[in-house]
């Protein structure tokens, strides 16, 4: 916690300051070289720095354990993605997004600090830590896009960026999923409801860290006049990860469906399925090893600025093929977990948020995965508040 809270006190004292400074510069040089081009050429200046897009966003959250059980003695929420700590305000993030848009080349960064980040990467990986994204595309022929760098995966409907998504908290689920890989994408919308894409690259999973061998995957969107969307995401190659002698070749699957039937609701349902080689469940260890997770989710907006969601959400592990094995009753078993979250958020601004969420979550009995390993079940309450603002 104390190396938590240095790095971030060197970030606010060093990084922010030199940002500001840089982005002073860059206005006035760019008031400075406007002031001195002919008309022919401020136009030409004017639509390559319109081609830019520059904010900056920010979550902050509170975390309150329910039914926190005497000897609990960390404050960490098991299996979160975001909002991690409890008792205790923090910041989730601060990020500084960059994006660039032209006509046959695009370029994103997202540099992030806060929370989020730090646990999100391990020791070892520690060159990549405050990049949420950094890529760079050109256009290959004319719908096709070919994009290279650190890039998002396309696995997964929620994201560790609570403005993403419509309940800042995610499953947990979510937070075994696939993180985002090293590598090339190629991708475009082949027609007006069509959409489809290949990637192949080194994964970064959060549950996991870093995975050096080459994997690939693909992605299909269909979306319907944004009334219905039908979206498959799969992952296939050598799971394993550095440190691991032995291979487990991966299937993984990712189907999102998005319904909006009447006008403010939005209907969500995920399912992940996956298949893993050499099973780390005893006694057998070359079977095929399976699992699974998905949710249900529906948000009415009542108004412009204020909205409700609810979300079910289940995760069955029974071979261990994403999770730790746990033992109990003489029994060996991978995660088993299910619940369910309600919120309500409100909207003071575009781009802005402050959201209140009650979670429940529950475990396979024995297990006692939650609330410093002592109990099978958690009840929290979550307090979230973010806005990203600037030119976008």
């Amino acid at each position: 916690m104390k190396k938590l809270h240095v790095s971030f006190r060197i970030i606010l004292d060093t990084v922010f300051p030199v940002l500001l400074f840089g982005l002073v510069l860059f206005s006035s040089s760019i008031q400075a070289q406007s002031d001195t081009l002919t008309s022919t050429e401020k136009s030409k200046f004017e639509r390559f720095i319109r081609n830019f897009d520059a904010s900056v966003y920010i979550d902050a959250y509170y975390t309150f354990v329910l039914d926190d059980p005497a000897g609990d003695t960390s404050n960490l929420m098991e299996f979160a993605a975001n909002s991690p700590f409890s008792d205790e305000f923090r910041l989730n993030v601060a990020s500084i997004w960059l994006e660039y848009n032209s006509k046959n080349i695009r370029g994103k960064f997202l540099a992030q600090f806060g929370d989020i980040p730090n646990l999100r990467t391990s020791d070892s990986e520690q060159f990549i830590k405050y990049m949420k994204e950094a890529h760079f595309g050109f256009r290959a022929y004319k719908t096709m896009w070919v994009d290279i760098g650190y890039l998002p995966n396309p696995i997964g409907y929620e994201s560790s960026f609570p403005i993403n998504n419509q309940i800042s908290t995610v499953t947990v689920g979510g937070y075994f999923e696939t993180g985002n890989f090293l590598g090339v994408k190629v991708s475009g919308q082949l027609t007006p409801s069509l959409f489809a894409g290949i990637y192949v690259g080194n994964q970064y999973t959060l549950a996991y860290g870093k995975n050096k061998r080459i994997y690939g995957g693909m992605t299909l969107l269909y979306n319907y006049k944004d009334m219905f969307s039908v979206n498959y995401n799969n992952m296939i190659g050598n799971a394993s990860i550095v440190t691991s002698e032995t291979s487990h070749f991966y299937l993984y699957n990712n189907l999102i469906l998005t319904v909006t039937p009447v006008k403010n609701l939005l209907l969500v349902g995920q399912a992940d399925f996956g298949f893993y080689g050499n099973s780390p469940k005893p006694p057998d260890t070359t079977n095929l090893a399976s699992g699974m997770s998905g949710f249900l989710q529906a948000t009415y907006r009542f108004t412009k600025w204020f909205a409700v969601s609810v979300r079910g959400e289940y995760m069955n592990d029974p071979d261990g093929a994403v999770t730790q094995l746990y033992a109990y009753d003489g029994k060996l078993r991978g995660l088993l977990t299910y619940g369910g979250t309600v919120g309500v958020e409100f909207n003071p601004e575009k781009h802005s948020y402050i959201r209140a969420e009650y979670s429940y979550l529950s475990a396979d009995k024995g297990n006692y995965v939650f609330n410093s390993m002592l109990t099978d079940n958690r009840n929290s309450l979550t307090f979230t508040a973010g806005l990203r603002f600037g030119i976008f």
